[in-house]
């Protein structure tokens, strides 16, 4: 057997390597952090507009808090300017969950908060007069599509 006799300098060299090596994954790894925070920033930047958009008309009128509550109203019992206040707390929901969804793929939402959130999501997609006709942002929809159809007749 032959022994290989390695320097001092070449030891010292690998180990720098290897440092360099780490710093770069570590590097690398914040900048995927940075990113998603980023990108989930954007997502609520958006979801704010959205959701200022849908609230807007709802300011100052008392009467639209009973439509919070979809167990609180028959819709085909609503006149047409209700109608559009139960469509547009829905969708202001709509809004509101698939944020969520969104978060919580990303991994900034708690699992503990998710399970609730799930529940929410059935409960609001179980609406069936109000469910939207518009599609969802994909990822949303494919989890939508998921649930189980209540509303399947």
């Amino acid at each position: 057997m032959m022994k290989v006799k390695v320097s001092f300098d070449t030891w010292v060299q690998l180990l720098g390597m290897v440092g360099i090596l780490g710093g770069l994954v570590f590097v690398g790894l914040e900048m995927r952090q940075t990113q998603q925070i980023a990108v989930a920033g954007q997502v609520q930047a958006r979801t704010q507009m959205q959701v200022d958009r849908w609230l807007t008309p709802l300011e100052g009128n008392l009467d639209t808090y009973r439509f919070w509550n979809t167990n609180s109203f028959e819709y085909e019992d609503l006149s047409e300017e209700e109608k559009l206040v139960a469509n547009g707390i829905h969708n202001w929901k709509q809004t509101m969950l698939e944020n969520n969804y969104f978060q919580y793929r990303a991994g900034l939402f708690e699992e503990e908060y998710w399970e609730q959130t799930k529940s929410r999501i059935q409960r609001w997609y179980d609406v069936c007069d109000l469910r939207p006709q518009e599609q969802a942002v994909t990822s949303f929809q494919e989890y939508l599509n998921s649930l189980p159809d209540n509303c399947a007749e």
